[in-house]
C-alpha cells in the first residue's frame, strides 16, 4: 500500500465523517434526529507480521446514537403525562360549569324554598301559589340544564375517543409500513438510522394516545402490544382499536382490540389521553350524573310525599308538584341477552338512597350479589328462593322485582341515574297546591311548614340537607380537579426531565459538532498533505534519472 493510497483511504474517511458532521447540524432542531456518528476502523493486511506498515483507514458504519431504555421511558412518561393533562382539562371544565352561579342548585334551591315561604303569609292567594308553580317549573329545568351539560360531556368523550382511536389505527399503519422498511434494510445490510428515528417518533405519538409495550425483535421490527397484553402490531401485520357504546349506554363509551378473528373489549386502564379520558367517564363524569340524579329523586320524592298529606284549595287530597321519580324502570340494563329476571325497580327510601349505580349477579345456582359500584361494596347477597314468582331485592333504600327461579342473569341497575333527566313540574292548576293540613281550611298554612322545613332536613342519607349535599358534592369535585392539577404538572415535569436525558443522550449538541467539524477539517487537511509529499517523493525519484 503506497503513501498516496494510505492519504486517499483518510481522505475519504474525513470526508465521510464531514458529511455526518454537517447531517447532525443540519438535523439539530428536527423532531425525534438521534445524533449520527461515523466509526473508523484500520485498514487489514492480507500479509500481517514483522514488517508490516499499515494499510490506511475504512469508515465500518454510520451509527444511529440511541438507548432503547431511555426511549421505552420516554414512551412510558409520555403516557401517563397524556393522561394525567387529558384528565385535569376534562375535570377542570366540569368543575368550571357546575360551580356556575347561573347553574349552581344551591341557588335554585335557595329561591324555591324562599318562594315557599313568601306564600306562607297567605296561601289562598292565587297570585303567590302561582308564583310557587313557576318557581317550579324554574327549579326543574335548572336540574334538566344540568344533566344536559353531563350529557354534552358525555357526547363530547365519544368524538375525542372516536378521533383519537382513529389517529392510533394511522400511527399503527405507519409503524408497519416502517417496519418493513426497516426488515428489508437490515436484511441487505443497510443502515436504516433515519426511518429508526422516524418509527420511534411515531410510538411516541403513540405512547401519547395510549400506553403501550414495545418489543424489539432480531430482524429490526418491533412489536407493539396494549398494556393489557393484546398485541396491536406484530412485525407489519397490524390490529385496530375500535370505540364502542355510547353516552346512553351503561358503561358509556368503550375502546374495543379488534383482530381479524374477534374484537374485545379492552379491560383495565388502557393508558394515554385515552385512558384520562375514560377515567373521566366512568370517574367524576358518572359521578355529577348520579349526584344530581339523586338530589332530584330526594327533592322530588320527599316534596311530592309532603303534598300528598295535605289539602288543596278546593278540598282535594294533594297531589304530586313534581314528577314522579321512584320508579326509574328506565335505570334498569341487562348485560347480556340471558338475562330477564328483573321485572321493576322502584325507591323505597329516599333518605337512604347512595349517588351510586349497582351490578346484580346472579349465578346458575341462584346465587346473587349486588356490588355498589362507587365504593366497591356488596350491599346484598345470598341465594334466589328457586320458585318461580317475584321475589324483592332491597339495598340503599332501593328495591327491585326478580324471578326467584332466576340464575345466570347479570344487570346494571341505576336508580338515580336519570333522576335529573326525568325530573319535571307537572302541576299546573294553582289552586291544586295542597297547602294546608287535612280537614284545617283554605286559609292553614300547616302543610306548607312542613314542606319549608324540608329545606334543613337531613334527607340524604339522613345526614345532610339538599344543599349541604350538593355543596359537598361540589367541593369532591373541586378536590379532586386541584388533585388532577398536581397530577397533570408532576406528568408533564416527569416527562421532560427523561425528554432531556435522551436529548442529551441522543441528540445534537451543536459545540460537539462545531468542534468535530474543525478535527475532521484538519484531518482531511493533514491526508491531503500526505498525498501531497507522496507527490513530491515521487517526484525527486524521478529527478534523480
Amino acid at each position: 500500500m503506497s503513501m498516496t493510497q494510505i492519504g486517499i483511504s483518510g481522505l475519504q474517511a474525513s470526508q465521510a465523517s464531514l458529511n455526518v458532521t454537517s447531517n447532525n447540524i443540519a438535523n439539530a432542531e428536527s423532531e425525534g434526529y438521534s445524533r449520527q456518528r461515523v466509526y473508523w476502523v484500520p485498514s487489514y493486511t492480507l500479509y500481517p507480521g514483522i514488517g508490516t506498515k499499515g494499510t490506511g483507514v475504512n469508515t465500518s458504519s454510520v451509527d444511529r446514537i440511541a438507548s432503547s431504555f431511555i426511549t421505552a421511558q420516554m414512551w412510558e412518561t409520555q403516557s401517563l403525562a397524556a393522561k394525567t393533562a387529558s384528565f385535569s382539562e376534562y375535570i377542570t371544565s366540569l368543575d368550571q360549569w357546575l360551580g356556575d352561579d347561573s347553574t349552581s342548585l344551591t341557588a335554585g334551591l335557595d329561591s324555591f324554598f324562599t318562594t315557599l315561604n313568601g306564600a306562607s303569609a297567605d296561601p289562598y292567594s292565587s297570585a303567590s301559589r302561582q308564583v310557587i308553580l313557576s318557581e317550579s317549573n324554574k327549579l326543574a329545568q335548572q336540574f334538566t340544564t344540568l344533566n344536559n351539560q353531563i350529557v354534552g360531556h358525555q357526547d363530547l368523550v365519544g368524538r375525542q375517543l372516536e378521533a383519537s382511536v382513529a389517529e392510533v389505527n394511522g400511527l399503527l399503519a405507519n409503524i408497519a409500513g416502517f417496519n418493513s422498511q426497516v426488515q428489508k434494510l437490515s436484511a441487505s445490510s443497510q443502515a436504516s438510522n433515519e426511518l429508526l428515528d422516524q418509527r420511534d417518533l411515531a410510538v411516541k405519538e403513540l405512547s401519547k394516545l395510549l400506553g403501550v409495550n414495545v418489543m424489539e425483535q432480531p430482524d429490526g421490527r418491533i412489536n407493539i402490544f396494549l398494556k393489557s397484553g393484546q398485541p396491536l402490531l406484530l412485525g407489519d401485520q397490524k390490529n385496530s382499536l375500535n370505540v364502542s357504546g355510547s353516552a346512553s349506554h351503561p358503561d358509556g363509551f368503550s375502546i374495543e382490540f379488534v383482530s381479524d378473528s374477534a374484537a374485545l373489549a379492552v379491560q383495565g386502564d388502557p393508558g394515554g389521553s385515552i385512558g384520562g379520558i375514560l377515567s373521566y367517564q366512568n370517574g367524576a363524569l358518572r359521578q355529577a350524573q348520579n349526584e344530581i340524579g339523586r338530589l332530584a329523586v330526594v327533592m322530588s320524592s320527599t316534596i311530592n310525599a309532603q303534598l300528598r298529606q295535605g289539602e288543596d284549595l278546593n278540598g282535594n287530597t294533594g297531589v304530586d308538584l313534581f314528577s314522579d321519580l321512584t320508579n326509574p324502570a328506565s335505570g334498569i340494563f341487562a348485560l347480556d341477552a340471558a338475562s330477564g329476571a328483573v321485572s321493576d325497580m322502584r325507591i323505597a327510601d329516599s333518605s337512604q338512597l347512595k349517588a351510586s349505580e349497582y351490578d346484580l349477579r346472579v349465578d346458575n345456582t341462584g346465587n346473587y350479589v349486588v356490588t355498589r359500584l362507587s365504593d366497591g361494596v356488596q350491599v346484598d347477597s345470598g341465594s334466589l328462593s328457586g320458585a318461580a314468582g317475584t321475589q324483592i331485592l332491597s339495598f340503599d333504600g332501593v328495591e327491585i322485582d326478580i324471578d326467584g327461579a332466576a340464575t345466570d342473569q347479570i344487570y346494571r341497575l341505576s336508580p338515580v341515574r336519570y333522576g335529573a333527566r326525568d325530573l319535571d313540574s307537572v302541576l299546573t292548576d294553582p289552586s291544586a297546591l295542597a297547602l294546608a293540613a287535612a280537614g284545617a281550611g283554605v286559609a292553614d298554612n300547616s302543610n306548607l311548614q312542613k314542606i319549608l322545613e324540608l329545606q334543613n332536613g337531613r334527607l340524604v342519607e339522613g345526614e345532610r340537607s339538599l344543599t349541604e349535599s350538593y355543596s359537598r358534592f361540589i367541593g369532591d369535585i373541586a378536590v379532586q380537579t386541584s388533585q388532577a392539577k398536581t397530577e397533570a404538572d408532576g406528568g408533564k415535569k416527569l416527562f421532560e426531565q427523561v425528554e432531556a436525558s435522551r436529548n442529551a443522550y441522543s441528540g445534537v449538541n451543536l459545540d460537539e459538532e462545531a468542534a468535530n467539524l474543525m478535527r475532521f477539517q484538519q484531518l482531511y487537511g493533514a491526508n491531503a498533505q500526505v498525498i501531497s509529499v507522496a507527490r513530491q517523493t515521487f517526484d525527486s525519484l524521478l529527478r534523480m534519472f
